[in-house]
């Protein structure tokens, strides 16, 4: 499945960090947070198109687990970049791309894996 994108997810995400001072986070918190922020909309978005579904309210979640390599890659976007100074939206937008960035990577490469095993 892949990755939400657009201003709903964007606004998921912002709306997953809104509470916390995300501007004194570490890079790599944020990332942890984003990355948590997605998994839970994909499965709302998901759970939301089973007839008869309710998903009622939505707690908080905790942060993705550290060793996450979606982890990692958006600590790499974040990398050198004044984040801090940027919006929610545009923090939350720009790291939805990266992640995009990071399944089409990942997708091709295992394509290219299910080639080569393919081919011998």
């Amino acid at each position: 499945m892949p990755l939400p994108t657009g201003d709903e997810a964007a606004a998921a995400v912002a709306a997953a960090l809104a509470p916390y001072a995300w501007r004194d986070l570490t890079d790599r918190m944020v990332a942890r947070r984003v990355v948590s922020a997605v998994d839970r909309h994909t499965v709302v978005r998901l759970l939301r198109t089973v007839p008869g579904s309710d998903v009622g309210e939505i707690p908080p979640v905790g942060p993705a687990n550290a060793g996450d390599e979606r982890v990692e890659f958006l600590m790499c976007a974040l990398d050198g970049q004044q984040w801090r100074g940027w919006s929610l939206g545009r923090l939350c937008a720009d790291l939805l791309a990266s992640l995009e960035t990071w399944r089409a990577g990942r997708e091709s490469l295992e394509s290219d894996l299910r080639r080569l095993l393919e081919g011998h």
